[in-house]
């Protein structure tokens, strides 16, 4: 039995004791990203990069020097070198790359870290180095886009892969999957949402599309554990504008190493055009751009 396991027994058994406590506990675990060794093409990644500081103890790294800019924020318990095979292609085009640590992420500092948080860091990286001519983001960092947008920020076209629609329910799914009952839940909720400053059902990146009607690519795996992939079916429905794609088989995670998904994102950003399917897609037979 793995620490998780051990986890979601101790909150099954003492949830119904203890619902505040329990409550309390997986919020600090939510709330507390992991940081995790680079690895050997990361470090390759860095050593290409220049780091820049921002905002209130941030960090950048800064790839190219190209006048137009795309700023990239990757998820949660990742860092900008996970997303640097988006990078590449850009650079080609004469793009400069823009990929910020979010707050107690890889090279950043913080006092706390949530969608709010990150979203606060876009801010501040628009402030510092926008403004930007389109957008990357990948999980959490895809949906404090959205968040930043409903803030005043605009980014060119923006790319949202793996993008929860609703924090509120990826709160839940946590919770559910943690063992929490259904009155640690709602505990739970209020917990994070204490932390955040926000109700989470405001955390809504459907509402904020549909009100914003951003252009935008949603990217999404229909294999995907852990953002399930009706949220891109959600969110395109908010505007008929936005185009999505499915980026068959490669999952949460190695959607972020694909090579032809990379090339396919750049080639939206620079022109607004889904021009070709990644490989993986290709194989799969399954072509989902619309």
């Amino acid at each position: 039995m793995n620490i998780i396991d051990l986890i979601r027994v101790r909150n099954k058994v003492l949830g119904y004791i203890m619902p505040e406590h329990i409550a309390r506990s997986n919020a600090k675990i939510f709330l507390t990203p992991r940081k995790f060794k680079l690895k050997s093409w990361e470090l390759e990644a860095e050593k290409q990069a220049t780091r820049k500081a921002f905002g209130d103890g941030l960090s950048a790294a800064v790839w190219g020097n190209g006048e137009k800019k795309v700023l990239v924020v990757h998820g949660w318990e990742s860092r900008a070198t996970q997303m640097y095979n988006f990078v590449q292609p850009l650079l080609s085009k004469g793009y400069s790359v823009i990929a910020i640590d979010a707050p107690l992420h890889g090279k950043s500092k913080g006092h706390e870290s949530n969608p709010l948080a990150f979203s606060r860091a876009i801010e501040a990286a628009n402030e510092a180095f926008g403004p930007f001519d389109g957008a990357i983001g990948h999980s959490m960092g895809a949906a404090s886009l959205s968040i930043a947008m409903e803030a005043g920020v605009r980014f060119g076209r923006t790319v949202l892969i793996s993008s929860p629609a609703n924090i509120y329910r990826v709160l839940l799914a946590f919770a559910r999957f943690m063992g929490l009952s259904e009155k640690c839940q709602h505990r739970f909720v209020r917990n994070i949402e204490k932390s955040v400053g926000r109700p989470a059902k405001e955390l809504d990146v459907a509402r904020v599309f549909s009100e914003i009607k951003p252009e935008a690519l949603l990217v999404h795996a229909d294999d995907d554990l852990e953002i399930p992939f009706h949220s891109m079916r959600e969110i395109a429905k908010s505007h008929s504008e936005i185009k999505t794609f499915n980026a068959a088989g490669l999952g949460h995670r190695k959607i972020l190493r694909d090579k032809h998904l990379a090339e396919l994102v750049a080639d939206y950003i620079i022109s607004g055009e889904v021009k070709h399917e990644s490989e993986k897609a290709q194989n799969d037979g399954e072509k989902d751009v619309a």
